[in-house]
């Protein structure tokens, strides 16, 4: 960011010479003052209290967890390649490793739309393998799994039924409406909208 330009009427200014001479002082003295202690120290607060040996930790995690990923990655078949390909986002998928798909494999697999692939991503893992060796998207979709639970069977009220239960929603609200006198009513819910 570029200071203002002082035009030549600000010299004459008090103001910006109690400011000028105010600089001059914290110049000289602030680092004096600082050797001996005087001056407070910079605010820390929102760090945190990291040691040598935190971060050493933490780079031996990070290094543990990359050499773990690698070694899932070389264990990864051809055909588990291409599924996780199929089924990453465009970001993860710059990011895969496909060295283990020979050039002609990469390179059919770089070559598949976003339709093709999403059809790969569902496949199962032979369907994956058979489109791989044939080089061309051969899904195959799992079976859907059946229903464990019973589907609930609703049955229609009868007219006596249906009799009992105006009737109780009748006294259930006369009971709410009537109360004794001097006793409030604790559920309101039925109040009239207009008071009379």
């Amino acid at each position: 960011m570029e200071k203002k330009k002082k035009s030549m009427w600000s010299l004459l200014n008090p103001l910006d010479w109690i400011q000028a001479a105010f600089t001059l002082l914290a110049a000289i003295f602030a680092p004096f003052l600082r050797w001996l202690g005087m001056l407070t120290p910079p605010s820390t607060e929102g760090f945190q209290n990291i040691t040598k040996a935190d971060v050493d930790d933490a780079a031996k995690l990070a290094t543990e967890q990359e050499a773990a990923v690698d070694t899932l990655v070389r264990a990864m078949s051809p055909t588990e390649v291409v599924r996780a390909y199929a089924r990453a986002d465009a970001a993860g998928r710059v990011e895969m490793d496909l060295s283990v798909l020979d050039l002609a494999q990469q390179d059919w697999l770089l070559r598949l739309s976003d339709e093709d692939l999403a059809k790969l991503g569902m496949s199962t893992t032979a369907a994956c393998a058979r489109s791989l060796e044939a080089k061309a998207v051969l899904p195959t979709y799992a079976k859907a799994k059946p229903e464990t639970e019973m589907a609930e069977i609703l049955r229609t009220p009868t007219d006596e039924e249906i009799e009992d239960m105006k009737r109780e929603f009748v006294a259930a609200r006369f009971r709410e409406l009537f109360h004794a006198p001097g006793v409030p009513n604790p559920d309101p819910r039925f109040v009239p909208a207009t008071v009379h």
